[in-house]
């Protein structure tokens, strides 16, 4: 009976005239695409709240709660302007600008979320509290720098923070300059960029207020690809969209240049003097570059210290491995006699990047080191931690690669 219903209503579409199936198939598409966008727009709002940011922040900065070096421009003098929302999670507000007119930037706006889970958790600007002597933070201080990167000589950072807390350079802390830094010491991202500021691959950190902190524009804003406005993207099929994103690169050689500056990075954070950090998600959408073509990460969010993440995996119970997975790029082995995880990531930051640098620089590679590139970048991507001599094969590939991409890169130069 429902085979002989289906058939009817077929044959009724069938007999309809040529200008209705048209109109029909028109409707259908208009109502789909209308719900897309929608949809789209509904998210799009959610990602760009430049007004809440800006009413949160100085809301507070105006009630003396919190302060900074760029609060009078963004909150008094509004010398702060934004012309582009560049973000992709709706807690993690980001925007491109300018600072007084002439310099660009990347303001980065924590709307902290409303928890709702009753877990006992630290909120922002709530430490340190008021009657806290200098002493009281800087051993807040030490305490947190221990935890995040291990034991060890953590003197110079702490310095460094502190200064970076001392707005007006008057030698002095007060309780809304050591709140501001100690809110923003939570987000992981410019705790790294403390860390990492003398780096040539990160970008420039150009003030903050409150929790919101501000950094210089990278011209680039990723590795490949270029950024297209959501409503055209929904409608771009995915297969269309990978290919247009290996047509925006720059030349072989500019690419290897920019190569090159990736490794370097990696060998920064394997051994740093605080220690080592592990890169927990790749993405081409990470890297960026400057007109120059040097390299600079842009997304610092998810660069973690080995002591963060060691503890948060050893504290996790497991039957199988997969239960040792914190993100894609970022798990342990599953010791299924303890039912514990072991900590220890099982894929090296260098194995991760070499998968991001496969296609991309294999593509208009010269011939006479296609070869060559291709046997290395394979044996980079299949790299773990758990294989003897992890060091030394880390150390000769990573050697092998940036001597080969260089020896392109000065060979066009000289040419």
């Amino acid at each position: 009976m429902e085979r002989t219903r289906r058939k009817h209503r077929y044959y009724i579409y069938a007999r309809m005239p040529m200008k209705i199936k048209t109109l029909v198939v028109i409707w259908l598409v208009i109502f789909i695409g209308s719900w897309a966008v929608y949809f789209k727009y509904s998210s799009y709002t959610e990602l760009c709240r430049e007004d809440a940011c800006r009413a949160i922040i100085c809301d507070r900065y105006h009630k003396g709660i919190i302060t900074g070096p760029l609060c009078p421009a963004l909150c008094d003098d509004h010398t702060i302007t934004l012309n582009q929302c560049l973000s992709s999670h709706p807690a993690n507000q980001v925007y491109q600008g300018w600072l007084h007119g002439s310099k660009q930037i990347i303001m980065k706006c924590n709307l902290a979320p409303i928890f709702h889970d009753g877990l006992d958790r630290e909120m922002p600007y709530e430490r340190p509290e008021k009657g806290s002597s200098m002493d009281d933070f800087r051993e807040m201080l030490q305490d947190f720098l221990e935890r995040n990167l291990g034991k060890g000589e953590h003197n110079a950072l702490q310095t460094r923070i502190l200064n970076a807390a001392d707005i007006n350079n008057d030698g002095k802390v007060t309780l809304a300059e050591a709140k501001s830094i100690w809110a923003l010491l939570q987000v992981n991202e410019f705790f790294m960029m403390m860390i990492l500021q003398d780096s040539e691959h990160t970008p420039k950190l150009e003030g903050f207020c409150g929790d919101t902190y501000f950094v210089q524009r990278v011209d680039t804003n990723r590795l490949y690809g270029v950024h297209i406005p959501w409503m055209f993207e929904i409608f771009l099929p995915t297969s269309y969209r990978q290919a247009m994103d290996q047509w925006f690169t720059p030349s072989w050689p500019k690419k290897a240049k920019i190569a090159v500056g990736l490794l370097e990075f990696v060998e920064e954070i394997f051994d740093s003097s605080h220690g080592t950090f592990h890169m927990c998600k790749t993405s081409h959408t990470n890297i960026g570059y400057t007109i120059k073509h040097d390299l600079k990460m842009i997304d610092l969010r998810n660069l973690y210290p080995a002591e963060v993440l060691k503890e948060t995996l050893t504290e996790k119970t497991c039957s199988k491995n997969a239960d040792c997975e914190l993100t894609e790029d970022c798990s342990s082995m599953c010791d299924e006699t303890a039912s514990r995880c072991t900590g220890e990531l099982v894929r090296p930051n260098l194995s991760k990047i070499c998968v991001v640098l496969h296609d991309y620089l294999l593509k208009e590679v010269p011939a006479g080191i296609k070869d060559e590139l291709t046997s290395l970048l394979d044996k980079c991507s299949r790299l773990t931690t758990n294989t003897e001599d992890m060091q030394i094969h880390h150390s000769l590939i990573l050697n092998n690669l940036k001597s080969l991409l260089w020896k392109q890169i000065s060979d066009v130069q000289d040419s």
